[in-house]
């Protein structure tokens, strides 16, 4: 069937939820010529097909009727018409809800559309037997299957957003078992919570179960269905986990485990639950048959997962049998010392998350005599809320049960857990004290115990690490972590890496070494983001630290939304880094103004955060919270809680510069400029605290009405080599001479546009982001290159003046006097990425 009736009637309602992350690839230009959508039900795959053809545009796609007796030759037809008609290009051919794609209707129109060289956009529940691994390979079949079409987090919030429905954490933890991400669920669960809603919690469960049932399982045969209802005994499997599951019934069964999986895979049964070969049932459909299986064979799923399980320990796979073991109910003896035995890989990977649940099961007399089950124990106690007396009490039980005079992984885990216990009550002396009777044990070992015992010893650095960081020792904090981090990375501990890289970071940060932090918190990024770990715990320093360099490149958007991030997870870690997200917050505060701001920072600088008793923490405490009071205008408190900090060893100037701000601000330029001649040589202070000081001196001289030519000068060579922007933008009289021309710049080089770059970044921090339409980005990003505007109007398929007419508009919104300058704005504010 042909013609606008006809695209209206198959079309269906317009799409609730745009799915560009599917969309776009499919109507590129060089997209595969064959896109097969297939799954089972409920997916979206009409859906999708309906806005890649209004991503093709009007009259770039014939939707066919699949069902038609001679479809082959009206495919025929239609391509033939558009070549008679002088057509630029064939329309690509839409065959949505095909029951049989290997029908010869199909299969004829697959030849006309490849002699016509156009495309064939198909939707279909069933695989296509033609869909195979070699044109999946050469790109000339694109294939969306179930694991694609499941919704993600973020269209998962964007639903959510236009339903109206405010998702917390335990909202998103039911919608997420409940569903699975399969979108007929998500909508239905979301019409369920709406204000106005008609479908009870009830009914939705009936609904769905009856949706598992008849759509999704309906067409499953009866010894298919036999075989699925026994895998589905187990949360996650492989071949050789399915093997034992399908032990008593492999027998009659035509394909082998791992042909199995491969075509449960294929019908879009199954969802990859690992990178590693390891598969799962989605839950709705799991829950369905295990519903089954314990109404139609009491027991049979304990018995299935204890064979598994025992089997599994016997040849060694503990990582493989854990989540059976927290899944399913086993005896104690056998949850335990599959418990026990996992311990070293979990230790290996950092993870615990499928160790502890199982931990929880067992009772306290089986945990009190081993000294790794206390461990864990200790472990979860500070899974979030953290509870310090238990996790306290665990290790101290654990530490009772070990040999202390020998290396061994569990009494070195012992010494990290006491470091961490150490800190988190705010005592650094007893942290390093802990750390050197652990030291004394690495040396002492010999290097075949150490080599044995490598992962722990890379955990023990990174403890150490934390340690130098939290008494301010940035340079032996910076040694630390960075060979922590390249261990790990050494001998694949990724875990370990992504730790020691977030703080390392943050250590750079404090450094002064912008470009160090930045490609840190990159690798940290990235291997959260690989092995995802993106909820994890140390990701709180990522936020902070991306936050925080923001803040020295001078910029404010955004800064909020990343600060809240780290913040998050600040009360659920066992040793928060309060005080330095306050000081983040702080020097928010000052660069925008923000009173909220200010707020946070002084909600993280009190007593009830033991963390902040560290050296470096309190003193970062104490100028955040002196900060805050600038922020809102008290001068006179700010200088008095400054009155009473000390600085650790090598931090003098980090203070002094907090001083001296909070009394220029309180109209006392001499006082601040003796605050900081006191300091003397300045060759050992942080480059970005170093500029600090000299921006502070000549903010000084310029209160006082003398010449501060020469501290100009140096303050311009910091900032060139760091890169930094702060420093700069925070004294309002050099901000203003360094804007208005008083102040004289180099005439030439990177630092010569930097009046046109101050005066955008105040105005972005003070009074938002220029907002930039669509057509200006699409300019701005041509005038990053080298084209002249005619070349870049000619690929805009837009006329010289027109053209011109934009630029203009741009360069106003920027503040900018030509491309060049806008170039410049644009990367300072991070329109545009760094050229660096």
């Amino acid at each position: 069937m042909q013609g606008a009736d006809g695209d209206r009637r198959r079309a269906g309602p317009r799409p609730i939820l745009s799915r560009r992350r599917l969309s776009d690839p499919l109507a590129r230009p060089d997209a595969a010529p064959i896109v097969v959508v297939q799954g089972p039900p409920g997916l979206g795959k009409s859906l999708l097909l309906d806005d890649v053809a209004r991503r093709l545009g009007p009259g770039r796609v014939a939707r066919v009727d699949p069902a038609a007796a001679d479809l082959g030759a009206m495919v025929e037809e239609i391509l033939a018409h558009a070549v008679a008609d002088d057509a630029a290009d064939p329309p690509a051919i839409l065959l949505d809800g095909v029951t049989d794609p290997d029908g010869d209707g199909v299969r004829a129109a697959l030849r006309a559309v490849r002699d016509h060289d156009t495309r064939l956009l198909l939707s279909t529940r069933t695989p296509p037997s033609w869909v195979t691994a070699d044109r999946l390979l050469d790109g000339s079949i694109h294939l969306v299957g179930l694991p694609e079409l499941m919704f993600d987090a973020a269209e998962i919030q964007q639903l959510a957003t236009r339903f109206r429905v405010a998702l917390e954490p335990d909202d998103r933890a039911d919608l997420e078992q409940t569903t699975d991400g399969w979108p007929a669920l998500v909508v239905a669960w979301l019409r369920s919570r709406r204000a106005d809603a008609t479908l009870s919690e009830r009914m939705l469960t009936d609904l769905i179960d009856r949706f598992v049932r008849l759509e999704v399982l309906g067409d499953l045969s009866p010894a298919d269905r036999a075989l699925l209802t026994d895998a589905s005994a187990a949360p996650r499997f492989d071949a050789t986990v399915l093997t034992l599951l399908l032990a008593d019934q492999l027998g009659v069964a035509p394909d082998g485990p791992a042909a199995l999986i491969d075509r449960w895979a294929t019908a879009g049964r199954l969802l990859p639950a690992s990178d590693d070969g390891h598969w799962r049932l989605p839950h709705p459909v799991r829950r369905s048959l295990l519903a089954q299986l314990d109404l139609e064979r009491p027991g049979r799923r304990a018995e299935l997962v204890t064979r598994a399980v025992r089997l599994l320990v016997a040849r060694g796979r503990t990582t493989d049998a854990l989540p059976l073991v927290v899944d399913t109910a086993l005896d104690k003896a056998t949850a335990g010392s599959v418990v026990r035995a996992s311990w070293e890989p979990a230790v290996a990977r950092g993870q615990f998350d499928d160790l502890l649940p199982a931990v929880n099961t067992l009772p306290d007399d089986v945990v009190a005599t081993d000294p790794v089950l206390l461990l864990l124990t200790a472990i979860a106690a500070v899974a979030p809320p953290p509870d310090l007396e238990t996790f306290a009490r665990r290790v101290a039980q654990a530490d009772r049960l070990v040999d202390q005079h020998r290396l061994s992984g569990t009494l070195l885990t012992i010494r990290c857990f006491q470091i961490v216990l150490a800190r988190a009550r705010g005592d650094a002396a007893a942290a390093v004290a802990v750390e050197r009777s652990g030291r004394a044990l690495i040396e002492a070992a010999t290097d075949d115990e150490r080599r044995e015992h490598l992962d722990r010893v890379v955990y023990f650095d990174w403890q150490t690490g934390a340690n130098r960081l939290a008494t301010g020792d940035l340079d032996a904090a910076e040694a630390i972590l960075g060979h922590a981090a390249t261990q790990a990375r050494h001998h694949g501990i990724a875990w370990h890496e992504a730790n020691s890289e977030a703080l390392r970071a943050y250590t750079s940060l404090l450094r002064g070494d912008l470009t160090g932090a930045t490609r840190q918190s990159r690798s940290a990024t990235e291997l959260a983001r690989r092995h995802g770990w993106t909820e994890n715990q140390f990701t709180d320093h990522v936020h902070l630290t991306r936050g925080a360099l923001d803040l020295e490149h001078g910029r404010t958007t955004g800064v909020a939304e990343r600060l809240h991030q780290a913040q998050r997870r600040v009360d659920r870690d066992v040793v928060p880094p309060a005080a330095r997200l306050a000081h983040a917050w702080s020097m928010l505060a000052l660069l925008s103004g923000d009173r909220t701001a200010a707020g946070h920072a002084e909600l993280l600088t009190g007593d009830d955060y033991a963390t902040n008793r560290l050296p470096l923490n309190r003193l970062l405490a104490a100028i955040a919270r002196s900060y805050a009071l600038l922020a809102r205008a008290d001068p006179k408190a700010a200088v008095q809680v400054l009155d009473s900090a000390v600085a650790p060893p090598r931090h003098a100037a980090l203070l002094a510069v907090a001083r001296a701000r909070a009394l220029l601000a309180a109209d006392d330029p001499l006082a601040a400029g003796r605050e900081l001649a006191a300091l003397g040589d300045l060759s050992a202070v942080p480059l970005t605290v170093r500029a600090d000081v000299y921006a502070l001196h000549v903010e000084s001289a310029l209160q006082r009405g003398v010449t501060a030519e020469g501290d100009v000068h140096q303050l311009l060579a910091l900032v060139e080599r760091t890169g930094a922007r702060r420093p700069l933008l925070l004294p309002p009289a050099l901000r203003s001479g360094l804007i208005g021309g008083e102040l004289q710049l180099p005439p030439s080089g990177p630092l010569s546009t930097l009046a046109v770059e101050l005066a955008a970044l105040h105005r972005a921090n003070t009074a938002g982001p220029p907002a930039l339409s669509e057509r200006e980005t699409e300019v701005l990003l041509s005038l990053d290159g080298p084209d002249t505007l005619s070349e870049i109007a000619k690929s805009m398929y837009i006329s010289g003046n027109t053209l011109k007419t934009t630029a203009r508009s741009l360069y106003r919104k920027l503040g900018a006097a030509d491309r060049y300058e806008a170039v410049t704005v644009a990367r300072a504010l991070a329109i545009l990425p760094s050229a660096h």
